[in-house]
């Protein structure tokens, strides 16, 4: 095998993010009585059906660099709860999203099969995180999920000022891990961000794709369990 480095996306790749998420956003929602708050009466699958796309379109925006990280953190409530109809929603918004980011980044739960991989690749080949997430938000949900061991560099959007599929985070990922393209894989769930990003650097890629999702990308491999790259490296 000629990789020497191996390079993660964190969210929905290592860390469940989808069930760690959701657990907060339903604790958060029975603590803030949200059932009867609106104008009608909402339940959790209302509730988490009207707020995943307008979490994902906000931070498709984010990645267009249309709108900074705190503007995502924020909006993404306050235009949930107008389109719900609950009253005082930006404040409420403001309230929420500071209780949701205290609280998601400390659920521990990993994506399947993630555990096993990194204690099968980590006396192998060296580890790094390139994640289009927030380096506050990041180092909680490594501590929290027991993750911090592994990885040798962890690049954050945040810190660098750029976000995937940008060729610029992945060079400073490569630049900090004093690794060539050549002997590197990028390993990720978003075709958007993770191998849109490894493309545009010619650089090996593993499409992560646990929901089967359908698409027209040409992808170099893919793979629906982590299970899967156990035989691979």
């Amino acid at each position: 095998m000629k990789y020497k480095h191996i390079f993660f996306d964190l969210d929905d790749t290592l860390w469940d993010f989808a069930r760690n998420s959701q657990e907060a956003l339903l604790e958060l929602f029975d603590s803030y009585e949200l059932a009867n708050a609106g104008e009608q009466n909402i339940n959790q699958e209302a509730f988490l059906a009207a707020y995943y796309p307008i979490n994902q379109e906000l931070w498709k925006q984010y990645r267009e660099d249309a709108i900074d990280h705190q503007t995502l953190r924020t909006t993404r409530f306050e235009i949930l709860f107008n389109q719900l109809s609950i009253p005082a929603a930006k404040d409420l918004a403001h309230r929420f999203s500071k209780d949701y980011l205290g609280i998601a980044p400390t659920k521990p739960h990993l994506c399947p099969f993630a555990k096993e991989l990194l204690d099968y690749l980590q006396d192998k080949y060296q580890l790094h995180i390139i994640t289009n997430g927030f380096p506050d938000i990041q180092s909680v949900k490594m501590n929290n999920a027991q993750l911090n061991g592994y990885f040798d560099v962890v690049v954050t959007s945040g810190s660098t000022g750029y976000k995937k599929p940008s060729p610029q985070i992945f060079e400073y990922a490569l630049q900090q891990a004093n690794a060539q393209i050549s002997e590197s894989i990028m390993i990720g769930d978003s075709l958007e961000a993770d191998i849109a990003g490894a493309q545009n650097m010619a650089l090996d890629h593993i499409f992560y794709n646990p929901t089967q999702k359908v698409h027209q990308k040409e992808v170099q491999k893919e793979v629906e369990s982590l299970e899967d790259l156990l035989n691979f490296f």
